[in-house]
């Protein structure tokens, strides 16, 4: 850990405070100098604390695959009624930090390991996915599009809209979960 001000900085902060930086500046903006000076920690601390820029990489990686893929999956399996999943699974969706991972895509075009990273998390996100939608969609076909279509929906919005815009990705994910429903048998989709 580094320290700050006389307390301990966890590579966590740094984390946060790099998707902070990806969420404003882009990749470009993502340098140890304007990280460790927006933590108000030196940059020895920084080197002493990740070894270099691959070591921070990796674990920001790490960092990002845990807290918007592996987070969101375990809190979705955590709720018992499989309609209910899908709602859980659309709030936490909509709560994404889309502006950081808006640039962490387009990060992926021009870094091979973020770029892997980045399949990885898109890969599992579709599984868990085609997972809580196939418990109410009996049609494995059906389940296996749906969660496509919900993880094109995600990232097309993230490429093509001010990833800010919470009011619109909730209505699309509104929008997607009816779409889900309507496979549904015995459910009535919600209107609204």
């Amino acid at each position: 850990m580094a320290r700050r001000a006389g307390r301990q900085i966890a590579a966590e902060q740094y984390y946060d405070a790099a998707m902070s930086i990806l969420a404003r500046e882009g990749a470009a903006g993502l340098k140890i100098g304007p990280l460790c000076r927006s933590l108000g920690v030196t940059s020895g601390s920084f080197y002493h604390h990740f070894g270099g820029w691959a070591g921070f990489v990796r674990g920001l990686l790490r960092y990002w695959e845990a807290e918007q893929t592996d987070r969101i999956v375990e809190l979705a399996r955590a709720t018992a009624d499989p309609v209910e999943r899908i709602d859980v699974v659309k709030q936490l969706t909509v709560a994404l930090r889309h502006d950081a991972e808006a640039a962490i895509r387009a990060w992926a075009q021009i870094d091979p390991e973020v770029g892997r990273a980045q399949a990885r998390v898109d890969v599992q996100r579709r599984i868990a996915l085609e997972q809580v939608v196939a418990d109410v969609v009996p049609d494995p076909d059906d389940a296996r599009r749906l969660a496509v279509f919900g993880i094109s929906l995600m990232a097309g919005y993230q490429q093509t809209c001010d990833p800010r815009d919470r009011d619109l990705l909730r209505a699309l994910f509104d929008d997607y979960q009816r779409l889900i429903l309507s496979h549904a048998p015995h459910v009535t989709p919600p209107i609204g």
